[in-house]
Order: structure tokens, then sequence, then C-alpha cells
């Protein structure tokens, strides 16, 4: 059995556990104690169907008994530093944003803003906008929704 051994999470050499039976992967810092229960948990729910469920089912529960509405308020209620410290940092964004671009805001690029009518046909193409002066998150495939009507050739040969 080695002496020491490498973390698999945070890559330090560290002595091995002469009580551990087998080749130590983790060393016994918190953080990578809680790597090594994340990596388990993620392998078993691979795994096994009947613990994947089991925990479905409690985090389903917990949801049901805790609200994300509520949890959040309470949150912010028994931890007003948090709270605090949080506004500042976004002031501080938003005067960087504004001193780099002007006036623009901050908005979620990809949600729907109408609900389109089910019964037209739509044409799906790639939207182009220069975003690298807003704080958004810019890794998903931007689209552009038409709709039309008629022959689909006839549109596909008009749109630019």
């Amino acid at each position: 059995m080695p002496k020491t051994f490498i973390c698999k999470n945070c890559g330090k050499e560290k002595p091995a556990n002469i009580r551990l039976k087998g080749v130590q992967k983790y060393c016994g810092d918190s953080d990578c104690q809680r790597a090594r229960k994340a990596a388990w948990q993620r392998a078993k729910k691979a795994k096994d169907a009947d613990y994947r469920y089991r925990q479905e089912r409690c985090a389903k529960n917990w949801r049901e008994n805790k609200p994300a509405h509520k949890y959040q308020d309470q949150y912010r209620q028994n931890l007003p530093g948090y709270v605090a410290k949080n506004r500042e940092q976004q002031r501080v964004r938003n005067q960087k944003r504004r001193d780099q671009a002007g006036q623009q805001k901050i908005v979620k690029m990809d949600a729907l803003q109408t609900q389109p009518e089910k019964t037209m046909d739509y044409i799906m193409t790639q939207y182009k906008m220069d975003a690298s002066k807003k704080i958004v998150k810019m890794d998903t495939f931007l689209v552009q929704l038409k709709a039309f009507q008629g022959d689909k050739q006839t549109f596909l040969s008009s749109y630019p």
C-alpha cells in the first residue's frame, strides 16, 4: 500500500489513511469529501433505479413542502447581510455595464415573448446579435421564429 496518494478532487499529494482498504482516491478535507459523496451519488443513481426513484421522490416531497418563493423569502429574511451584499454587487455590475455600453437592460435573451399559434407554420432561422457587452448567458443557440402561410418555397426564396 502506498504511503501517499494524489487526491482526485484537490489534486494534492496527501498521506494515505492506513485504515482504509483498497486505493484511496479522496483526502479528508471537507470539500473533497463532499466531492466524493457527490460522485458516489451520481454513480449510484446511474446504476440503481430504485435508489434514483427514492431520491427523486424525496426531492419532490421537499419541493412540495417548501415552495421556492417561500424558501427564498425565508432565506433572505434569515440572512440580511447576504441580501445587502448581493444588492451592492449587482449595483457595481450594473454601473460597470452602464459605463461600458450605455443604458442597456439586463434581459433573458432566449425568452419567448408571446406564445405562437399552434395552427400556423413556422420557419426557424439563426438569430445574430452582438451581446458582447451584456451580462447574460449567451451559450444558447438563438433562433428567430417567423410565421408564414402559403407555399414554403416562396417564403424561403423571399427570405434574406
